[in-house]
């Protein structure tokens, strides 16, 4: 079996093309067990078959979004609460019909919403996943495989080519819509999964925060860049045991005691919205 530095190795033996160098913009090549750019910039692959694509020194590694969050995160979502969106997403994916999909993914975190959604893919694709948090992408390189690869960068200066990628998926997370713009092919669709009013709706209303606001807000936002923007909701709530209403305070930065707090059940009520370039 191979370790998970020998299939990142793998992976970027073979798609090496994809990226471009964060610093300079050339392109690179592979080097040993390195990326390098004709500027000399090297980027070497790590124990965990992962990159470090960061430059900037404002990025630093969170306190909060720590390796336990990440791990109550991905114990909160396996058990089936976003499978639906899931499911939409996938499909589609699955309607563009094309063979061997470059899918690029915005802050992943530990990876497990988009394997969800990969593993409902029907055609060949290859994926590649970035996150700035150094915890969350240890965890998401469990996934790593032949068409799957995970980095540390930053949405607003991300590592990959202009005009290649077909899908991009960004499931909750910050994003670049300059930059989303400027990876995504010609007709390539971007995918934004955005929390509606109700999303989380008994744990907001506990921790005295109200319902979910900035919907208009980034419809504005992706309207500056994209026109014919296509909204779906999701809406569902479900009854939540003990063990999942721990596991959903511990995958926020909120600070409440699962013991003192008193819900029986949990809205998921997302927004997802797709454009094409």
């Amino acid at each position: 079996m191979q370790s998970k530095k020998e299939v990142g190795l793998n992976f970027i033996k073979k798609f090496y093309t994809d990226f471009i160098c964060p610093y300079c913009k050339e392109k690179m090549y592979f080097a040993g067990e390195s990326l390098k750019c004709t500027n000399k910039h090297t980027f070497d692959i790590t124990k965990k078959g992962t990159i470090n694509f960061i430059i900037s020194p404002k990025i630093k590694e969170s306190k909060i979004y720590n390796e336990k969050l990440f791990n109550c995160r991905r114990k909160f979502i396996e058990n089936g609460y976003y499978a639906d969106v899931y499911e939409l997403i996938a499909n589609e994916i699955n309607d563009l019909n094309l063979d061997d999909i470059k899918i690029l993914d915005l802050g992943c975190g530990e990876g497990i919403h988009s394997i969800n959604i990969l593993n409902k893919i029907k055609n060949c694709y290859r994926y590649f996943g970035f996150d700035y948090s150094k915890c969350a992408i240890n965890l998401a390189s469990d996934y790593n495989s032949s068409n799957r690869f995970y980095f540390n960068g930053d949405v607003n200066n991300i590592p990959i080519a202009s005009d290649s990628i077909d899908v991009i998926i960004d499931f909750l997370s910050p994003y670049s819509e300059s930059e989303v713009k400027r990876v995504l092919k010609k007709g390539g669709i971007f995918i934004k999964i955005a929390p509606s009013s109700n999303y989380l709706l008994e744990l907001r209303e506990a921790s005295g925060l109200g319902k979910y606001q900035k919907q208009q807000e980034i419809i504005d936002n992706l309207g500056k860049y994209f026109k014919d923007i296509v909204t779906e909701n999701y809406q569902r709530t479900f009854k939540i045991e003990q063990d999942d209403i721990e596991n959903l305070i511990g995958m926020t930065p909120l600070k409440l005691s699962a013991n003192n707090l008193k819900i029986e059940q949990i809205t998921i009520d997302l927004n997802v919205y797709k454009m094409a370039k």
